[in-house]
């Protein structure tokens, strides 16, 4: 009976951020993905996390900024769902560049890869390389989510360190490389 009427309770309050937050909330999603008929369906995904996580929210003066950061967050899931995935193979002894008019920047990766600490590299691999969630990744690493999250986030910044480091990139505006050049005269290692 009691959960009853915690659902009842939850189904009003819902039913109350929606009339506060719904009008706002389709502007918002509007603007992140130019298009009403998306911005209609991530503002039903946004209300359905609201609902499920309303029992958890301890801390009401804080329920703008929770229900915008759901929001943001359906936004990059959305967008995360959308874009191409190619997931690279890490084979560190394979060397074989295409030369398909882009440039290749896979051996290089796999051998600024392999220099990474084993802590960020081992997360990065299974995330990024081998497709684990971030979930899969801690429950086998014996990690926290929170720093799981760090050592792959850590692994990236260090790898764009090190290719910034040796190499000025051009873009294409899909975002591809298609060029990079040395900084200096010393070899370098991409």
């Amino acid at each position: 009976m009691i959960a009853a009427e915690r659902e009842t309770c939850v189904q009003e309050k819902t039913g109350e951020l929606w009339r506060e937050f719904a009008e706002p909330l389709r502007r918002f999603l509007w603007q992140r993905v130019n298009s009403a008929a998306d911005a209609e369906d991530l503002l039903q995904h946004v209300f359905v996390r609201i609902h499920a996580g309303l029992p958890k929210l301890h801390d009401t003066s804080k329920l703008q900024g929770w229900v915008y950061r759901i929001a943001r967050n359906v936004v990059i899931d959305f967008y995360r769902a959308r874009r191409e995935h190619v997931p690279l193979e890490f084979e560190p002894e394979s060397d074989d560049p295409t030369g398909d008019g882009e440039v290749d920047l896979r051996p290089s990766l796999r051998r600024l890869i392999g220099e990474l600490p084993a802590p960020y590299r081992v997360a990065l691999v299974r995330h990024e390389f081998q497709g684990e969630s971030i979930e899969e990744v801690a429950r086998a690493l014996g990690l926290s989510l929170t720093a799981t999250k760090s050592r792959v986030r850590r692994a990236r910044l260090q790898l764009r360190e090190m290719l910034d480091r040796c190499c000025r990139f051009e873009f294409d505006r899909r975002g591809k490389v298609i060029s990079a050049t040395p900084r200096s005269a010393k070899p370098c290692r991409c």
